[in-house]
Order: structure tokens, then C-alpha cells, then sequence
């Protein structure tokens, strides 16, 4: 999303678990409703289960850039979905011929 005169990711990953929801939420509707764009939305399996086992010997940063809120993950995703419309990509951007 375009914001103080640069790009700021707003797709997904580990800024949707870094950042609050509502930055998430106004991000989206910035493309949708301000750029007139559908938005793209990506996450990593893993970043649904919580419970993994943890890579012993990872640093402070990797520990912190893959952990971080794991458990607020799947409950954000299933506000994310309730929030929005979704689709295909193939629909969204060919105009749905699969």
C-alpha cells in the first residue's frame, strides 16, 4: 500500500503477524476502495499451527521473525475472511477463465 511517499507490504506473512489487525483491515481496503485494485493476500501454512516444533538453536531474529504470534494467526484469518469478499486469482485477475 502506498503510504508517506513509499510502498509498505500489506500482504500478508509475518507483517499480518507483526502488526496490529486494524492496519491489516485498513490496508486492504485502501487497494480495494482508494487504488479501485483487488488485493493479493499470502500466508505460510506453518503460520497456522501454533503448536510446531520450535528449531532449536535459531537466532533471537529468526526466532522472533517465525514465532512471533503464531497463536493470534488462524483467528485474525477467520476475521480476514468475514471481512472481505475473496476469490480465485484466476478470477479476480483473468476474469475467470480457469
Amino acid at each position: 500500500v502506498r503510504m508517506f511517499r513509499a510502498n509498505w507490504p500489506a500482504g500478508g506473512g509475518g507483517y499480518f503477524r507483526l502488526l496490529p489487525y486494524t492496519i491489516s483491515r485498513w490496508s486492504i481496503r485502501h487497494i480495494n476502495n482508494v487504488d479501485g485494485k483487488p488485493a493479493m493476500f499470502y500466508f505460510h501454512p506453518w503460520e497456522l499451527d501454533p503448536e510446531q516444533p520450535r528449531v532449536r538453536g535459531a537466532g533471537a531474529k529468526s526466532r522472533f521473525r517465525h514465532y512471533l504470534n503464531l497463536k493470534r494467526t488462524e483467528p485474525r484469518m477467520r476475521r480476514l475472511l468475514a471481512d472481505f469478499c475473496w476469490d480465485r486469482v484466476d478470477r479476480v485477475f483473468l476474469g475467470g477463465t480457469a
